[in-house]
């Protein structure tokens, strides 16, 4: 089954309509004149493809089916229609950045009916939140079954294995994921964070600890053991020994604790409870 169709008016009922109800449709009004248009298709083209089959495109001829564009009163184009259980839900105008419209796109295949991914995705996510982080890995394995070319669901699982120390199983996993999704910004990140974390023994912690102990204005060897933490994924500890650097003094080696805490922030993502409430901490330190 082609995943983009031409259509004329005559099968717009059967095409769209119809189809909608078991698979959104996206429908793409056009001209073989129109400049935007031509910057605009591809993209959707591109984008309905990756979907594989849980979205339709279906290309409108605008000067070969002048009926069909006035009855829904398109006045310019490119305009874009999405259509899910048989009506509209989603429109726009004009050539779009390529993230809008991937946005739209999975709008659409949300909404449509007797689709369990959202409510599943959102209970696992939940599950994260509450670091319930064995329970949220389930939840992810039978989502990735489901639907295993979705963002959410691939960062969501690979997240709870870096949360359980599961590190090999994030890798073989990060290294069985396809070009195009490594691309990612989320994976990306995710990607970063698997590289920083590593092997630290007992020993050098506890080392650092008895110094820190013993000179707590030490910021050098504090901030030297909170990256120690951060490097064996105890992340709460690592935040609370870059809090402590900020507190004492914020602006330490060039801001460097903040800096830290930042790019970990970025790392671990804003749904990360450590990062929930470290951010808290760092605001109410900053506003003080």
């Amino acid at each position: 089954m082609s995943f983009v169709i031409d259509i004329n008016q005559d099968q717009f009922v059967e095409k769209v309509v119809e189809q909608s109800k078991t698979i959104p449709v996206i429908v793409d009004f056009w001209a073989p004149w129109c400049g935007p248009c031509k910057q605009l298709t591809p993209i959707l083209e591109n984008l309905v493809n990756k979907k594989n089959g849980k979205v339709i495109l279906a290309k409108i001829n605008v000067d070969e089916n002048q009926g069909i564009a006035s009855q829904l009163n398109i006045q310019s184009i490119p305009t874009v229609y999405g259509f899910v259980d048989g009506k509209p839900i989603d429109a726009f105008q004009g050539a779009q950045p390529e993230s809008k419209i991937e946005i739209m796109i999975d709008k659409l295949i949300d909404a449509t009916p007797g689709n369990e991914v959202p409510k599943l995705l959102e209970e696992a996510d939940n599950l994260f939140k509450d670091q319930r982080f064995q329970e949220a890995q389930q939840l992810y394995e039978t989502l990735v079954g489901i639907d295993p070319g979705n963002i959410k669901v691939i960062s969501g699982l690979l997240r709870c294995l870096v949360q359980l120390k599961k590190y090999d199983d994030a890798k073989e996993m990060m290294g069985s994921l396809d070009d195009e999704t490594l691309k990612n910004e989320e994976i990306i990140k995710i990607n970063k964070l698997l590289s920083s974390l590593g092997d630290s023994g007992d020993n050098d912690i506890d080392e650092l600890k008895s110094l820190v102990n013993d000179q707590p204005n030490n910021k050098e060897k504090r901030f030297e053991l909170a990256e120690k933490y951060l490097s064996v994924n105890e992340t709460e500890n690592g935040f609370n020994e870059l809090l402590i650097i900020y507190e004492q003094d914020s602006k330490w080696n060039d801001e460097a604790a903040k800096k830290k805490l930042l790019e970990y922030f970025d790392m671990l993502g804003l749904t990360d409870p450590n990062v929930i409430s470290a951010r808290k901490q760092l605001s109410t330190l900053m506003f003080k």
